[in-house]
């Protein structure tokens, strides 16, 4: 991962002249040529420590995990504003040495940050000390062990610290997959999903990670927490849930049995125009209640369409010409929704017919169905938008995420109470697409553009749409997160979300697991307050 962006440095995203011109246009600024920084941030002085072994505290190791990769992160690092770094960076190669430098941290007052992957946008990884005197990155990508799977449960249990790819290869030599395929699947790790929720890109069908763990292992410095692998169970709450979403609070998990399917014998795309994104949420729901559930299901809003038309060098008007000669009306201006199938090529087939029909029933033949190619397109290059990001970045624009999820009557209200919003905080450009469905509601994701040469402004300005919009969320009774995760930036605002209860029952897990504090603190709880309960419970 390169230090002042996203994934590998030999990967950069170039803008075609349509997607200048857009920007221009839309964001207000000139056209700006891309310069990727090249001197390096000063980090804080390290506090000497006499740690165990496996332990690093040279700078290109402390600047590898200084930061996540949010945009507030990215800019810090560009320009020169890092506040925080680990004193220094272990690398664990088993459970023993995990649970070793638990008991040394514990002892010697020291925070410990657990590091997968360090794609957090949420400041899950942030090298914070708390209350403690030093702070220590625990990056457990040696605990990658692939340790066996059993084919007839179709459960693979894995260490922690596996990468996504590894993953899948590991799994697709024995004909199977898991199906988990978030964004940062390249570099991120099965811990770091588990600890923050992720969600991924074929969840629609397979479910987000907590629907394929069946069982997971976490260290913590009280002791090791574990549940049995169960396809279900009514013996007391599901205590397992208290490790997924954890984000490190309360241990470092080490391993997980996950549920795995056999590898699909067919893979199918289909891509429709509709006259707008509500017509295109009404098709959606009607899929997910009455339909064939398919595997990635994605809606753009009209300007997210647009953008994606000039990403993928569109003829507008070619196609035009083409519908009209097939008698059809198209809407290239409209949203674009994207469907994706898996399974025997009959149950495909037989999905995506029926698809059209309920489409094209949904919204009164308002649809134009263009076929797979747009898919196909999708799924050779989903892995490689967040280079767009720094691409933009370079040009001295800011761009940032963030997502939700609600019920569907909520959804559309709370669409364009978020434009809405933006528009007033004089954000130009904003898109957002339904990227995960369900039978009761959706998830939205926002990304949002504007200029921003000068850092601190930039900063200044990421911190008042951070706010508005977790307080648009709420005011909605959507979630913060529907699969980033808490962190540091929605952290002031869960107790609204969770409310009294259900946050002293979480504080009362830390106190527990984690009685002095050590880890990762600052992250998921608010002003956690250790072995103290307010609410009489």
């Amino acid at each position: 991962m390169k230090w002042w962006g996203w994934g590998n440095t030999e990967i950069k995203w170039q803008l075609a002249h349509e997607l200048r011109a857009l920007l221009c246009e839309r964001v207000g600024v000139a056209i700006r040529e891309a310069h990727s920084p090249t001197a390096q941030p000063h980090l804080p002085p390290a506090q000497p420590l006499a740690p165990p072994g496996l332990f690093e505290a040279d700078g290109p190791a402390r600047l590898a995990h200084c930061a996540g990769r949010s945009t507030p992160d990215l800019l810090r690092l560009r320009w020169d504003r890092v506040k925080t770094a680990p004193d220094a960076v272990a690398y664990p190669r088993s459970i023993d040495e995990v649970k070793a430098l638990l008991r040394w941290a514990a002892d010697e007052k020291v925070a410990v940050v657990p590091f997968g992957g360090g794609t957090s946008v949420v400041g899950g990884v942030a090298p914070l000390r708390g209350e403690q005197h030093a702070v220590v990155t625990m990056d457990l990508r040696r605990l990658n062990r692939f340790l066996e799977l059993d084919e007839v449960s179709g459960l693979a249990r894995v260490e922690c610290g596996l990468l996504g790819p590894d993953l899948e290869a590991e799994l697709a030599r024995r004909g199977f997959s898991l199906g988990h395929f978030p964004q940062s699947f390249e570099y991120s790790t099965v811990g770091g999903w588990i600890a923050a929720r992720s969600a991924g890109q074929n969840s629609t069908l397979h479910g987000k990670i907590e629907d394929l763990v069946s069982a997971v292992k976490l260290s913590s410095p009280c002791g090791e927490i574990a549940n049995r692998e169960l396809p279900a169970s009514a013996a007391g709450p599901a205590l397992r849930e208290l490790l997924v979403g954890s984000e490190g609070s309360l241990g470092v998990l080490t391993e997980a049995s996950l549920r795995v399917h056999r590898l699909p014998s067919t893979t199918r795309y289909a891509s429709f125009f509709l006259r707008s994104y509500a017509e295109g949420v009404d098709v959606v729901r009607e899929l997910m209640q009455n339909g064939p559930r398919p595997s990635v299901l994605r809606l753009s809003d009209e300007t997210e369409t647009a953008l994606h038309l000039i990403l993928g060098g569109a003829n507008a008007s070619r196609a035009v010409r083409l519908a009209r000669r097939l008698g059809k009306s198209p809407w290239l201006d409209g949203a674009h929704l994207l469907v994706g199938f898996e399974g025997s090529a009959a149950t495909v087939e037989s999905n995506l017919r029926h698809t059209r029909y309920l489409a094209r029933r949904s919204v009164d033949g308002g649809v134009f169905f263009v076929g797979g190619a747009p898919g196909r397109r999708w799924e050779a290059e989903r892995f490689e938008l967040p280079y767009l990001r720094d691409t933009l970045l370079d040009m001295g624009l800011v761009v940032d995420t963030f997502e939700t999820a609600a019920t569907w009557s909520r959804l559309p209200d709370l669409y364009s109470a978020m434009l809405a919003a933006l528009q007033e905080l004089g954000v130009p450009l904003v898109l957002t697409h339904l990227s995960h469905a369900y039978r009761d509601g959706a998830s939205l994701y926002f990304t949002w553009i504007s200029d921003g040469p000068d850092p601190d402004q930039a900063l200044e300005m990421w911190e008042r749409i951070k706010a508005r919009s977790a307080q648009v969320i709420l005011d909605f009774g959507a979630t913060l997160s529907h699969h980033h995760g808490v962190g540091t930036d929605h952290r002031p605002y869960l107790a609204t979300e969770l409310g009294g209860g259900q946050l002293e029952l979480l504080r009362a897990a830390k106190a527990h697991c984690d009685p002095a504090g050590i880890m990762n603190p600052e992250k998921l709880l608010p002003a956690a307050r250790h072995g103290t309960c307010t609410t009489g419970l």
